[in-house]
């Protein structure tokens, strides 16, 4: 692949969240910074985001489900529905590479186990593009959790935040004095389910206004706290399918009101996250992904951040929305340039990579 111009690449990202709500698509123009110390810089051409079907979402939260063989079919219909969703957004665009982190079915790293849906030789037929992709398991092989991988694109393309937290699915942060990142909560995976039983038609509880409704539920709070992963020492990651039948199905099927059950989810993610912060003594933190749009959570994340001294720093719209598509799409190309894209200080792994599927 040449570059667009000389030291800079066009590459569009595709980022599957484990809220399985849909994909959030960067088409990002990078550039690579002079300097003793490697940097890279990056603009913004065209963000969005693409939901799934709702048949296709339906699918997605039932994965446990299915068999080998559905779950081979389901690879490829989602593989054709990634590059149909390409189509229909990004043709008019030009673009070097495809960088694509599609929807997580298995991670189990003590296990060698890590798998994502999706055909990266298929996609890179049906797009005509190069393609990047399943970018975890030369880190597990290499002892490492695969997860969270974004931070080391933090380092390289948001050197001025200290420390950044992503609401996501499931709430992972990056603490770049000291190189400390991990999964800390189950997030949105749990607060949407609880919105959709309070309400079908919701997809997600908008600002956390039906949380803010809600009571403390004790014996909710207790199965929550409970959870061995908590007492887990960085690094360290959560898969959705321990977020689904620990969290989600416990709150789910507890006879509590949905707004008490939301309430309680909230505030006990919120004190989560909070003392993680007070954990590596951060002074500020700045949020990332949809979470950072919940303004109940938000609140009590910042009230309770303040008692240890630590301020929220609000981010740019093109943070929030698209950092971890932006940051995927700087690993994509670090993967295809042959360049390290892992770090054994991030992950645990006996050494960092170049790693990723490439499809040429």
């Amino acid at each position: 692949m040449k570059p667009s111009s000389p030291g800079s690449w066009r590459v569009l990202s595709l980022m599957a969240g484990s809220s399985a709500d849909g994909i959030t698509c960067a088409l990002v123009l990078y550039r690579r910074k002079e300097g003793s110390q490697p940097s890279w810089e990056f603009s913004l051409i065209e963000g969005t985001s693409i939901p799934y079907p709702s048949t296709l979402r339906h699918i997605l939260l039932r994965l446990s489900e299915l068999s080998a063989y559905e779950l081979l079919k389901l690879s490829i219909a989602y593989t054709d529905w990634t590059a149909e969703a390409l189509r229909s957004h990004f043709s008019a665009q030009v673009y070097d590479l495809i960088v694509w982190h599609p929807h997580n079915l298995f991670h189990e790293p003590s296990q060698g186990l890590s798998w994502n849906l999706g055909d990266s030789e298929r996609l890179r037929v049906k797009a005509g593009k190069p393609v990047v992709s399943h970018f975890r398991i030369r880190d597990i092989a290499s002892g490492g959790v695969g997860a969270p991988l974004i931070p080391n694109a933090d380092s390289l393309l948001f050197s001025q935040y200290e420390t950044l937290i992503n609401l996501g699915g499931i709430a992972n942060l990056t603490h770049l004095p000291t190189h400390t990142a991990y999964d800390i909560t189950p997030c949105n995976q749990l607060l949407n389910a609880l919105a959709s039983q309070a309400d079908p038609e919701l997809s997600y509880d908008p600002e956390g206004e039906l949380a803010r409704k809600g009571r403390f539920v004790p014996e909710l709070a207790q199965v929550f706290e409970r959870h061995p992963f908590f007492a887990t020492q960085p690094p360290k990651a959560l898969n959705n399918q321990t977020v689904f039948r620990d969290f989600v199905l416990p709150f789910l099927r507890h006879p509590a009101a949905p707004e008490d059950k939301l309430y309680t989810a909230t505030v006990l993610i919120a004190e989560k996250i909070s003392e993680a912060l007070q954990q590596l003594s951060a002074r500020y933190f700045t949020s990332t992904g949809g979470g950072t749009h919940n303004r109940f959570l938000i609140e009590l994340l910042t009230e309770k951040a303040q008692r240890y001294r630590c301020s929220y720093l609000p981010a740019p719209t093109a943070l929030v929305e698209y950092r971890e598509a932006i940051g995927f799409g700087l690993l994509g190309l670090l993967r295809y340039l042959g360049e390290d894209n892992t770090h054994h200080l991030w992950t645990g792994a006996a050494r960092s990579h170049s790693s990723g599927l490439l499809s040429l």
